[in-house]
């Protein structure tokens, strides 16, 4: 890495990397050396012992796709050991998907340093470099990754000793194979390859790789695999949600969310230690939202409500999605922590009848309203199957106009784009196959949308009629219904009494259930209000096993009482699985973090005003605040910033919510906002203590931070550009600050 003083002539705009842009992006704090990142050996030339301690857990954390990490690792690498050319491909290999910022860390592998290297370092080097050159379409990104791994596999080949060599062939050949649709290579052959890896080293991390080599295809092959996998590399959360993989394609409900609720613990215990936010950590949010459906599938429901609405509560906050002189700043919300967290609270409260505390979520942030199309109709299909079913019609059919209403707008968009379309066809002269085709596109976006509208539109209204009492006008809708989930198809056959149906209807669901609880009740219920009591012991004594861990308090659950009595069991009726024996060592789960996630607590931190007064944490403490860390007078992003967030002075007056400015200008050199007190950071502390430092070439960064009232970091953005939208933040922190005036364990049923 070039030193400062050699890029002091083109020194980048404050908050950027001095190193090039690449190093703009990703983690810029150090971090300890950790434990439990694999057992793997690459060495690599360097005269710095601890760069290569460094080096060889960077590696561990690329086999176990903990890429963020695997970034401050090769950083390391760099800030102790400039010379150690290898820490740039490391770079380079952690952001693989990214070839154009990949291509930018390797062009740094140059120079006398890189001519030093031993033979077998520069064909990594050179193997890496040919891979990510520009590919002009996809036949040749197929043919570079054919090569790639030829590459890897002749420096595997030509040192028998190279496990490493071997487990990047072998991740590569699953990883690059799936994505690209490269011929598959053999699996007897790759799994020959793993386990040539494990038989010199039981403990490496290549266990994740034969998992994935395994997974949906003779899955039980992977069974050892998934039981060495998160102890080979236990401080790697992917390297315990892997596992989840095989349990669940073996259907084994309670390994699998072991696993998962392994992995999001040790997720947790690393954001707060690291002051990470969670939609950074790659793969989070999907493992934790994989942990509820199986929770789901095993009858925890307190559990499913629990890690649902803890991911709900975590911050969201807007990224640009790479440097540009104009930040972008979107808020990502596809696969983001709230969006899965939001899908699975309202999957478990439909899907175990939890209308009451549906309606009591209704006036939280745990189910508010959504201005997107999608959340917005699911959270009032739910809220209206909820009134109906607790007896609030009135409810339920405020909620069934809703519904109509979005119906009639959609359909009154409809109209005006076919209408639009025929205008602009007929303008451009088509023909009238073109014309038809312009007016059947416009259609498209809105057929989509009316053909899930209706049907929930249609249960809504059979739940009416149920109400009134109109039986008739029921089951002539409900033959018709589809694209209804069969567990609500059943309650309302059996509200008609069509029992027959109802049965076929829940038998199908259950075959299908692949032991999961819910299903397996579902039958019982039904069987029994069928008046066939003797199936529905029969099935009851199969769910009793499968409901080990079950929440009997659970309504559908409840409802089996009488079968209970009936099977001449009283009190808790669950029986306890047998203990597998295939599973591997497994640690108290307590001990890798905690279940749900929670923002750090802010350090104490000074700055010093104009006249020499010092303010900081202590002065605020007790109620919440936005601390903006600016770089200097002489920035323009950061002048910006200010006035984005001036603009909105009186709008965060009015929120409750003080905003000061700490910037890097020394107390005698301080232009004071207008809108906001301003002191200096001149000395770097509070910088520091904020996480507003690039610890790796000792400079300040731009950071945003918002603390609550216990003094919690509760949202935070800090890097090489400043946040720039005040708006998001003012509505961002009022959605947080709901969730404080309305704790889950005061709401029923939630632990």
């Amino acid at each position: 890495m070039p030193s400062a003083a050699q890029d002091t002539a083109a020194r980048p705009e404050p908050g950027h990397s001095l190193h090039g842009e690449m190093f703009s992006e990703g983690p810029r704090r150090m971090g300890p050396l950790m434990g439990g990142m694999g057992a793997v050996n690459f060495p690599v030339s360097t005269k710095v012992p601890e760069a290569q301690a460094w080096f060889n857990q960077g590696v561990g954390q690329l086999h176990g796709f903990w890429y963020w990490e695997a970034e401050r690792s090769f950083r390391m690498v760099l800030k102790l050991d400039p010379a150690c050319t290898m820490g740039h491909w490391g770079l380079a290999m952690s952001c693989l998907d990214n070839t154009e910022r990949a291509r930018a860390f390797l062009t740094k592998a140059a120079g006398p340093e890189l001519e030093a290297l031993t033979p077998r370092e520069k064909a990594w080097i050179s193997a890496t470099q040919k891979y990510l050159q520009p590919q002009a379409n996809a036949e040749e990104t197929k043919k570079a990754t054919r090569q790639f791994l030829s590459d890897l596999e002749n420096l595997a080949m030509d040192d028998p000793e190279d496990l490493e060599a071997r487990a990047f062939v072998l991740g590569l050949q699953w990883g690059k194979g799936s994505v690209l649709g490269l011929e598959a290579a053999s699996h007897f052959a790759m799994d020959s390859v793993g386990q040539g890896i494990l038989a010199k080293n039981p403990m490496h991390p290549a266990h994740h790789y034969l998992i994935h080599l395994w997974d949906g295809d003779k899955t039980a092959r992977a069974l050892k695999a998934a039981a060495m996998c998160g102890p080979s590399a236990p401080g790697i959360a992917h390297m315990w949600h892997m596992p989840g993989h095989i349990y669940s394609g073996l259907d084994r409900w309670a390994d699998a969310a072991w696993q998962q609720e392994a992995a999001a613990r040790v997720d947790h215990a690393q954001m707060i230690r690291s002051h990470t936010m969670p939609d950074q950590i790659h793969n989070f949010a999907h493992n934790s939202e994989w942990l509820v459906r199986n929770l789901n599938n095993l009858g925890r429901v307190h559990d499913a409500l629990t890690i649902s609405m803890n991911l709900i509560a975590m911050p969201r906050i807007p990224r640009s999605a790479k440097v540009s002189d104009q930040p972008d700043q979107k808020l990502n919300g596809e696969k983001s922590a709230w969006e899965h967290g939001t899908n699975r609270l309202r999957d478990t409260l439909l899907m175990w009848e939890r209308w009451d505390l549906a309606l009591e979520l209704a006036d939280t942030p745990w189910l508010a309203a959504a201005q997107d199309f999608t959340d917005s109709w699911k959270r009032t299909q739910l809220l209206g199957i909820a009134a109906f079913r607790t007896g609030d019609v009135a409810g339920g059919e405020g909620r069934m106009r809703e519904i109509e209403k979005m119906i009639g707008d959609l359909r009154a968009e409809r109209a005006a784009a076919v209408d639009a379309a025929e205008r602009k066809a007929r303008d451009e002269k088509k023909n009238g196959e073109a014309l038809q085709q312009a007016m059947a596109a416009a259609l498209t976006p809105f057929t989509a949308k009316l053909d899930v509208l209706e049907p929930a539109l249609t249960e809504l209204k059979i739940l009416s009629d149920l109400a009134a009492g109109r039986t008739a006008e029921a089951r002539a809708a409900l033959e018709n219904l589809k694209g209804i989930h069969d567990q609500r198809l059943v309650a309302m056959r059996l509200e008609l009494a069509d029992f027959d149906k109802a049965v076929k209807l829940a038998t199908g669901y259950a075959n299908r259930g692949d032991d999961q609880v819910q299903p397996q009740a579902l039958l019982t219920h039904a069987l029994w209000q069928s008046g066939r009591q003797a199936d529905a012991v029969k099935e009851f004594e199969k769910l009793r096993g499968l409901a080990s861990s079950a929440d009997l308090d659970s309504p559908l659950l409840v409802r089996l009482a009488p079968v209970a009595a009936a099977a001449g069991v009283a009190g808790d009726w669950r029986i306890a699985a047998p203990v597998p024996t295939d599973i591997g060592e497994r640690p108290a789960l307590d001990t890798l973090g905690p279940q749900t996630w929670q923002g750090w607590m802010a350090p104490e931190w000074t700055a010093v005003s104009a006249a020499g007064t010092p303010a900081g944490h202590r002065d605020l403490a007790g109620r919440p605040y936005v601390a903006l860390f600016v770089l200097g007078g002489s920035c323009g992003h950061c002048n910006e910033q200010l006035k984005a967030f001036g603009d909105k002075a009186s709008a965060f007056s009015t929120a409750g919510l003080p905003v000061v400015v700490v910037t890097v200008d020394k107390p005698e050199d301080l232009v004071k906002s207008p809108a906001y007190p301003t002191y200096s950071g001149a000395d770097g502390s509070a910088f520091k203590a904020l996480d507003a430092w690039d610890d790796f070439e000792n400079q300040p960064l731009h950071t945003t931070v918002l603390v609550d009232a216990a003094g919690r970091i509760r949202w935070q953005h800090s890097g090489y550009e400043p946040f720039m939208r005040a708006d998001f933040l003012l509505e961002e922190a009022a959605r947080l600050f709901k969730f404080d005036a309305a704790k889950p364990h005061t709401l029923a049923g939630v632990r």
